[in-house]
């Protein structure tokens, strides 16, 4: 399928008549003044059920959905419509989540996460910050987000990578989970727990979500396709 712009998404399906039906999605009209307004924003609270542990017992849960908060009030402030996939301590399960931000037409889905290492693997030399993506026109989204953490929060770089995971998988919007800190790390798992470092965390995303539609709006797609 050759295209006069890069398409912002896609979605293929089978119709009542046995027909395979390729859709695919325009770019919504984007204000580089207001690069907010008018969009819509899926914002997910990683987790739970699962999620990491800190030392002290605050959870990925507590410190993912802290973060999310700020960031949608941020984004309504900025003129999006937010769609929160677990507002509140309630379990949503994994599946549910893309297909919630799917089904409400989202033009953007952002998962905030924070991280843990499995067993054997050293946290204390390791530790940093990483973001996820999957589909091609996530990854502008993904470097933006990578480049703003780094900046503000100033961990070690543990780079931006291709994953098969459930919340960056989805095709017809750009969707990224970002890894800002690690819960197991005492310093970080304090840092998490004040309002502060978590409006911090926030805003990154906010600038990143803006440079990323600004992008966009001049007609650049923030990178190579292929993740080169």
């Amino acid at each position: 399928m050759e295209l006069g712009e890069p398409a912002w998404g896609w979605r293929a399906f089978w119709d009542a008549n046995g027909r395979l039906v390729v859709r695919v999605r325009r770019p919504p009209r984007i204000d580089p003044a207001r690069p907010l307004a008018g969009m819509r924003i899926a914002v997910d609270a990683g987790h739970p059920p699962g999620g990491a542990i800190g030392p002290t017992g605050y959870t990925e849960a507590e410190a993912n959905l802290a973060i999310s908060k700020h960031l949608v009030r941020m984004l309504r402030e900025g003129g999006a419509e937010v769609l929160e996939t677990r507002p509140d301590t309630a379990a949503v399960e994994l599946g549910v989540r893309p297909v919630r931000a799917a089904e409400w037409d989202a033009h953007l889905l952002v998962s905030v996460h924070n991280n843990a290492f499995p067993d054997e693997v050293n946290p204390f030399e390791n530790n940093g910050t990483s973001v996820f993506y999957n589909q091609p026109q996530s990854l502008g989204l993904a470097r933006h987000v990578h480049r703003e953490l780094i900046r503000e929060i100033g961990l070690r770089d543990l780079g931006i990578a291709r994953a098969d995971l459930a919340l960056v998988r989805p095709t017809w919007m750009p969707s990224i989970l970002s890894e800002t800190m690690f819960l197991m790390i005492p310093q970080q798992e304090a840092a998490l727990r004040d309002p502060a470092v978590q409006a911090r965390i926030a805003r990154a995303h906010v600038r990143a979500i803006e440079a990323f539609l600004r992008e966009r709006a001049a007609g650049r797609t923030g990178g190579d396709p292929a993740g080169r």
